[in-house]
């Protein structure tokens, strides 16, 4: 149904994101034949005058314009939408400070469960400031609808960098692999363990500086009896693709080595681009991981070194006790990997070697939506 230029000025005046006098200041120089004739007119104009944003004016045109302020942010656009709710791009209106909104879905926020699952994530977020995890900086509710405020990342995701770029040279995967150990080396002794840890959970900066998100499945050290009731109702939590096999089989006993593993099937799809182990359904992946033999990073790219396979072996052993028992000693072999040159061919159109190149291929990409 077609909105008319005042339904739609009621809408944006409502929402507060103009005054009735800013927008009638705007309106008043422009040529009567220039005039907005209707409702997605005035959008249009507001739009291409940067008073507004395509993704506003789409809320405004539905009604929707009073959802796009949340106490003291204003949603600028959506970046995500995941099983817990959605994340928008926002401002702080006093502060201009551009982040990221992680709002908890309407339906879960009737489920006492899911609120203090979203209320763990924002105390996991909040004990860890690191360079290569997700700032965060306030979490809120308003008008009934909880959310929690993050360091907003100019960038995109390793999962959608390696679709875009098929797969990384060797040098480049270890030197972002390094970044995330760091973050969880970090984020371990603070404790808490990530617990899904994938290439859709790392973001890549325009200057190639990894940061760790989504907490929304971290095991806090100090939960205690009140998490095991969180992670014990038998749902699999995580990302099967990417899942330690003790955390397949109970959530509750997925320490750190949880991450290690879910770091080196990480380091596997950089290289490959291609999950470690397939299967039609969730179940056969799941019993993959846990039963198949380890598979070749040689094998899968030629350019890795028998050292670096030999690491990655390490890394995504069956059992936890199998495994580098923490973050430190991934990070070493991984420093010995680099800094024995442990590859064989490089590609020199991703070379890595002091930044440059590679900040130039992330610049060109996009932020994905």
């Amino acid at each position: 149904m077609p909105v008319s230029v005042d339904q739609f000025a009621q809408q944006l005046i409502a929402s507060s994101l103009m005054s009735a006098a800013d927008l009638n200041a705007l309106l008043v120089l422009l040529p009567a034949a220039q005039q907005p004739k209707d409702g997605e007119q005035l959008a249009r104009f507001l739009v291409s005058q940067r008073k507004i944003t395509a993704f506003q004016a789409q809320y405004l045109y539905k009604g929707k314009g009073k959802s796009l302020v949340l106490g003291n942010y204003i949603v600028l656009d959506k970046l995500g939408q995941g099983g817990m709710g959605v994340v928008f791009k926002a401002e702080h209106r006093r502060m201009k400070r551009v982040v990221a909104l992680k709002v908890l879905s309407p339906t879960l926020m009737k489920t006492p469960e899911a609120v203090r699952r979203f209320q763990r994530e924002v105390e996991a977020t909040a004990k860890l400031e690191h360079p290569n995890i997700v700032t965060a900086y306030d979490a809120d509710e308003a008008l009934g609808t909880h959310f929690l405020v993050s360091q907003f990342v100019e960038g995109i995701d390793l999962a959608e960098l390696v679709r875009r770029q098929k797969s990384l040279s060797v040098e480049n995967a270890i030197t972002l692999v390094l970044q995330v150990a760091r973050g969880l080396e970090y984020a371990h002794a603070h404790g808490v363990v990530h617990r899904d840890i994938k290439p859709s959970n790392l973001l890549v900066d325009q200057q190639g500086n990894v940061k760790i998100l989504d907490m929304g499945l971290a095991r806090l050290e100090s939960a205690g009896a009140e998490q095991d009731q969180l992670t014990g109702t038998g749902q699999i939590m995580g990302t099967v693709d990417y899942m330690a096999p003790e955390q397949a089989m109970d959530t509750r006993n997925a320490d750190g080595r949880a991450d290690i593993y879910s770091l080196g099937i990480t380091l596997w799809y950089l290289l490959s681009g291609r999950p470690v182990f397939d299967g039609e359904t969730m179940m056969a992946k799941l019993l993959a991981h846990r039963e198949r033999p380890i598979p070749s990073l040689k094998l899968a790219c030629p350019q890795v070194s028998t050292e670096l396979d030999a690491t990655f072996s390490r890394m995504v052993a069956k059992t936890p006790a199998a495994r580098f028992q923490n973050m430190t000693e991934v990070i070493a072999a991984l420093e010995r990997c680099l800094a024995a040159n442990c590859y064989a061919i490089e590609r020199p159109d991703t070379v890595i070697a002091d930044g440059s190149q590679f900040k130039d291929v992330v610049r060109g990409l996009k932020p994905s939506r």
